[in-house]
């Protein structure tokens, strides 16, 4: 995963993100934000960059002090390939599994590939 800061980066994929609407809506919003000053402290994640599969916005780890909190660890995605996002969710540390955690996004199969990676390593999820 690679973490966006360059305000030319951030501009480029919410270019490419407002094209992707109305799927691309959860995670287009904290892009701006973060394209804008980033008041909030949240990070923007793409699995590569300029051709990315998945994009992943999350507050920075450090500023979530709270494991519990599962308001205040909210994360928001959109995917062009389902198969990026169930890597993303197996295979990296960009979504905490430790933490109480909410998931934001609006496309088919997202809902079924967080239930099963959580299944898999035995979490409940509600």
């Amino acid at each position: 995963m690679m973490i966006l800061t360059c305000p030319g980066q951030l501009q480029r994929l919410e270019g490419t993100l407002w094209r992707s609407l109305p799927a691309a809506l959860p995670v287009l919003g904290t892009v701006m934000t973060v394209a804008r000053g980033n008041p909030a402290s949240y990070e923007v994640l793409v699995d590569s960059w300029p051709h990315f599969g998945v994009v992943l916005a999350r507050l920075r780890p450090e500023e979530n002090r709270d494991p519990r909190d599962f308001y205040t660890n909210q994360l928001t995605v959109f995917y062009r390939e389902e198969g990026a996002w169930r890597a993303l969710l197996g295979d990296t540390k960009a979504v905490d599994w430790t933490r109480a955690f909410q998931m934001h996004g609006m496309q088919d199969g997202m809902y079924e590939a967080v239930r099963e990676v959580a299944d898999a390593k035995g979490l409940r999820m509600d």
